[in-house]
C-alpha cells in the first residue's frame, strides 16, 4: 500500500474512533441524568407541617400553676408555695402496692394493721388532662392520712389536734383539685424527685366541693 493510501486509511480510522467516543460519551451523560433526560426539569412543592406551640398555659386568676408550668420551669419555684391546678391521675394504694398473689382482702388488711410502716406515706398525681402518665403529672406528697388502729390506742389526745391530723382530703382519679404546697426537689419524709415535687399544705377538690379550709372551720366548730 502506498504512503497516500496509508495516510488516508489512518485518518479515516481516528475520525471513526472520535466519532464513537462522542456518541459514547452523549449517551453515557443522558444514563446519569436518569427521568430529567426524558421529562425536563420540574418544580416539586413540598408542604411542612406547622411547628409545634411549646406556649405555657398562663397563670390562673386565682393565682395557680399548670403543671405543664411546673414541669418546664420548676427551678424556678423551688423551696418557695405554689398553688398547681389538675386532674388526678393516680392515688398511691398501699393494699394494692404490698399484695402478693397469695393474698386476699383480708389478709392485706391484716399484714397493714400488724404493720404499718410498710405502707408509704399517702401520695397522689396530678396533670393538666385526664388520662395523662405519671411522667407527663406531678406528685403531691405528705398528703394527710387517718390515723392506724395502733395509733387511735396510744394517742388518744394527740388524735385530735387538728395541726398534727389535717383534714384527710377525699380524692378519685379523673377529680378536679387545686392543690397549695411547698415546690421541693426533696421532702421532709424523703419523697424525691428531680423534676420537683409538691409537699401538700392544702387542697381545694372541686369535683366534690370540698376545701381543707372548710374542714378545718367544720372540726375548729366541733371543737367548741
Amino acid at each position: 500500500m502506498t504512503a497516500p493510501m496509508t495516510m488516508l486509511v489512518r485518518g479515516a480510522t481516528v475520525l471513526l474512533s472520535a466519532t464513537l467516543f462522542v456518541g459514547a460519551t452523549a449517551c453515557d451523560k443522558d444514563q446519569f441524568k436518569g427521568a430529567k433526560a426524558e421529562v425536563g426539569r420540574e418544580k416539586v412543592s413540598v408542604t411542612l407541617p406547622a411547628p409545634p406551640k411549646f406556649d405555657l398555659p398562663p397563670v390562673g386568676a386565682d393565682g395557680s400553676h399548670s403543671v405543664k408550668e411546673m414541669r418546664v420551669k420548676g427551678r424556678k419555684y423551688l423551696d418557695t408555695e405554689v398553688t398547681v391546678k389538675g386532674v388526678v391521675t393516680w392515688i398511691y394504694d398501699c393494699a394494692t402496692a404490698i399484695r402478693t398473689a397469695d393474698d386476699t382482702d383480708e389478709s392485706v388488711k391484716k399484714k397493714i394493721e400488724e404493720d404499718p410502716t410498710q405502707c408509704r406515706r399517702p401520695q397522689f398525681a396530678i396533670a393538666d388532662a385526664a388520662g395523662a402518665t405519671l411522667d407527663r403529672s406531678v406528685k403531691v406528697v405528705e398528703v394527710p392520712r387517718y390515723p392506724t388502729a395502733l395509733e387511735k390506742k396510744i394517742l388518744k389526745e394527740e388524735i385530735k389536734d387538728v395541726t398534727l391530723w389535717p383534714p384527710v382530703p377525699p380524692l378519685a382519679v379523673g377529680d378536679e383539685v387545686i392543690v397549695t404546697g411547698d415546690w421541693k426537689q426533696r421532702a421532709p419524709h424523703g419523697d424525691a424527685s428531680a423534676d420537683g415535687l409538691l409537699v401538700y399544705k392544702k387542697l381545694n377538690n372541686v369535683t366534690q366541693s370540698w376545701t381543707t379550709d372548710t374542714a378545718l372551720a367544720e372540726l375548729e366548730t366541733k371543737k367548741r
